[in-house]
C-alpha cells in the first residue's frame, strides 16, 4: 500500500479512475456511423488501500493503474474511507456473486 494513500487521520483515500475503452475513437466516429455524438465508452474503477478494483468477467483487482484499460482519462477524488482492507475485501467477496459475467437471454 502506498504511504500517499493514507491519510492522517487514519483513513484511507478513494478515487475513481474513469477510463475511456475507445481511446477517442468513440468521439471522433459515433456520429459517422450512428448519427449521433457519443462523448466516449467509459469504464471505471475504484482506487483504494494501493490496489483498483473494477468490473471485468465479475469484480476484479490489480495494483492501482495497472488495469489492462491503459491511462485514465480523469481521476475523480471521492474522498476517505475508514472501513478496513479486509472488511472492503469480505464485503466484494460476499456480493461477487451478484456481479458476473452472465449471459441472459429471452
Amino acid at each position: 500500500m502506498e504511504h500517499a494513500d493514507l491519510v492522517n487521520q487514519g483513513g484511507y483515500k478513494v478515487k475513481l479512475n474513469v477510463y475511456d475503452l475507445s481511446q477517442g475513437l468513440a468521439r471522433q466516429l459515433s456520429t459517422t456511423f450512428l448519427g449521433k455524438a457519443i462523448e466516449a465508452i467509459w469504464h471505471t474503477g475504484v482506487v483504494v488501500y494501493g490496489t483498483e478494483y473494477y468490473f471485468g468477467a465479475g469484480i476484479q483487482q490489480d495494483p492501482a493503474g495497472r488495469t489492462p484499460y491503459g491511462t485514465p482519462v480523469r481521476v475523480v477524488d471521492l474522498g476517505v474511507t475508514h472501513v478496513p482492507k479486509e472488511v472492503f475485501e469480505d464485503y466484494l467477496q460476499e456480493i461477487s456473486g451478484r456481479y458476473t459475467r452472465r449471459l441472459t437471454t429471452s
